[in-house]
């Protein structure tokens, strides 16, 4: 397994450029860059959910496996931290009209995905795979609070921190200070909660990652003026977060506390990485495209080719399935973008059922 990491390594190093001496990137944070850096923990996604499916015992996979105990959830702490900061800049922009907005334009829209989603992994791992499910547990499915064969813990997430943003900036609308505090206060709430009803520690451990990225908007122009001065501040910065990060990673099991603290260093030295670093790929530009789809898809593939027995050569099954879910996500894009424009060609008729 190791090969592919290494083969994602390549491209990653392949189209790196540094700025040059006391420059940086501006737009670190455009979309454009953050889809990449989303791209790459995708990829790793993907191969952190395979190997759930297959035996590996080569001289390749131990080193992988040490590799995947040590990200663990990193590789979903950029997709909650840049989807805050995406949201605090559009509320930023937009105002209160984008937080009216929220509740067709980004929860409904996600969650009609999702529910296409559900029914297909319903034909897939029920009746094809021959899955068994309560009634009940295939409803609550389609909140993510249960899952049928599905990624389901991060859309279930999702859906809650949306409501918490649209609630926050609804009641304190004439405030995003105090908008932004009520959303950290609620989450926090969430986390806490959470932990308390035991709903599973992947549902909350990088919940917190989400308010960070909204707080880290608005503290963004600030960092950068401190920190995009010269490459001595830059590097001062990044090593000190580095240090943290390592402090942190070798303390996470003490207490939650420390834990909470190893992702929000991890985000840290990634965002001052990419002051400094630009990575341009095209490959990795396709997987940013498609993020949700070829996140939420690629176990269809797993599941139906365990099912089948197909999944003895491990190699011969991530290889098949990786192309496989391209191949789902093409399509799934292609169907939900036709959906979306008729769906959405009235936004007035449709929130009124909203």
């Amino acid at each position: 397994m190791l090969v592919f990491v290494l083969i994602l390594a390549f491209l990653i190093c392949s189209g790196i450029t540094v700025a040059k001496k006391d420059e940086f990137f501006s737009d670190y944070c455009s979309p454009k860059n953050t889809n990449t850096i989303n791209a790459i923990f995708s990829v790793l996604i993907f191969l952190s959910h395979a190997v759930t499916y297959i035996e590996l015992d080569g001289v390749l996979d131990a080193p992988y496996f040490e590799f995947r105990v040590f990200h663990s959830q990193l590789v979903v702490v950029t997709y909650l931290f840049f989807s805050g900061f995406g949201i605090m800049e559009s509320i930023k922009k937009k105002g209160t009209a984008y937080v009216k907005a929220m509740p067709v334009n980004r929860f409904f829209k996600l969650w009609y995905h999702f529910a296409i989603v559900i029914a297909l992994f319903t034909v897939v791992s029920i009746g094809i795979a021959g899955n068994e499910f309560s009634f009940s547990h295939w409803l609550l499915s389609f909140t993510g609070l249960k899952s049928i064969g599905n990624s389901n813990w991060y859309m279930f997430v999702t859906f809650l921190l949306y409501i918490i943003v649209i609630i926050s900036f609804l009641v304190f609308k004439k405030s995003n200070i105090l908008a932004l505090a009520c959303t950290g206060v609620l989450c926090g709430g969430y986390v806490i909660l959470a932990n308390k009803a035991n709903l599973g520690i992947a549902f909350y451990n990088t919940a917190l990652c989400f308010p960070l990225g909204m707080f880290f908007s608005m503290l963004k122009p600030y960092i950068d003026k401190i920190f995009m001065k010269n490459d001595i501040l830059w590097f001062s910065g990044f090593s000190l977060c580095v240090v943290l990060f390592a402090f942190f990673s070798q303390n996470r099991s003490q207490n939650f506390l420390f834990y909470i603290l190893f992702t929000f260093f991890a985000l840290a030295v990634i965002v001052m990485f990419m002051m400094k670093v630009n990575i341009k790929s095209s490959v990795l530009d396709w997987f940013g495209q498609h993020i949700f789809s070829f996140f939420i898809l690629q176990r269809i593939p797993m599941i139906l080719l365990k099912s089948f027995g197909y999944n003895k050569d491990g190699y011969f099954f991530v290889i098949v399935c990786f192309f496989a879910t391209i191949f789902l996500s093409v399509i799934f894009d292609a169907f939900t973008n036709k959906l979306d424009s008729i769906i959405f060609k009235n936004k007035k008729a449709l929130k009124q059922y909203i």
